[in-house]
């Protein structure tokens, strides 16, 4: 899904808040119109919000169907550290009685756990659709692993990413479309490149706007004005996110400066949009 917005969202980590649901919405639109002209929509469909981040993409606005609510969540912290040796558990779930054609699931997908702890919970509990679309920023181990169930179930699969298909960097959290891998480097003070598959149309598109490795969804919950957590509407943690995208970008500058791909104009781009994130940060004061 190569569009203007999904370009803002993944190279503008400084748009957050209603600029972030005007996007989305707009984005959402474009989904639905190109799934229904693939034919992929038909019959009864339902929209699985993993919460919180689910909602956040906004298909619930682009397309009138049930909304089946499910919340996975980690025994432990985990912004920027989702390791694959956490325990996931669902702590809530809302699903209605009729189980859906076609589930549309969109989300951030980067090791595909709790999407896989998702799907696990709804064929326990009785719904087994036909066929599943994900929709959202999507990582390779995660189309694999969420792959796997589907065939194991004989379910369909339909993916639509946002801009690029991207690797995972080492803390299974962080998804550039290309670059250094920061949190690699903090951990084993080795520089290893990420990169993804992406059109080359796009890729000259992000060659001037884009931070190298810097990770595209953010902190996807915390960007939102506020999302449903199972029990009532939760203010998203804008400045948190903010913050932590300043930093990531001074590192991955200091990292990155010395490589001679490092180009001049990716970093005018990371001085750019340093400057937009500590001037939207200043309106969160």
């Amino acid at each position: 899904m190569d569009t203007n917005e999904g370009r803002d969202i993944a190279f503008k980590p400084h748009i957050v808040g209603g600029e972030l649901g005007q996007k989305c919405k707009s984005l959402a639109n474009d989904f639905i119109k190109v799934t229904r002209f693939l034919e992929d929509l038909g019959g009864k469909v339902g929209i699985l919000h993993i919460l919180r981040a689910g909602a956040g993409y906004m298909v619930h606005k682009a397309i009138e169907a049930p909304i089946l609510r499910v919340r996975t969540q980690y025994t432990s912290e985990g912004y920027r550290d989702h390791l694959d040796n956490r325990k996931i558990e669902v702590t809530y779930r809302d699903y209605p009685d009729e189980t859906p054609e076609k589930l549309i699931i969109p989300d951030t997908f980067a090791t595909g756990r709790s999407a896989e702890t998702a799907i696990k919970d709804l064929l326990q509990e009785g719904h087994s659709p036909e066929k599943i679309i994900l929709y959202g920023f999507i990582a390779i181990p995660a189309l694999e692993r969420i792959s796997e169930i589907c065939k194991n179930e004989q379910i369909d699969l339909s993916s639509y990413a946002i801009c690029n298909i991207t690797q995972l960097a080492h803390n299974n959290y962080d998804m550039p479309a290309y670059g250094l891998d920061e949190s690699y480097y903090v951990n084993k003070g080795k520089r290893r490149k990420l990169g993804s598959i992406i059109p080359k149309s796009t890729l000259e598109n992000f060659l001037p706007n884009y931070v190298p490795g810097m990770d595209q969804p953010g902190d996807w919950s915390e960007r939102q004005p506020e999302l449903y957590n199972g029990e009532y509407m939760e203010k998203g943690d804008i400045r948190k996110h903010l913050s932590k995208s300043i930093s990531l970008i001074k590192k991955l500058q200091e990292i990155s400066q010395d490589n001679e791909w490092y180009l001049p104009i990716m970093d005018e781009a990371a001085e750019r949009e340093l400057k937009a994130l500590r001037n939207t940060l200043s309106n969160y004061n």
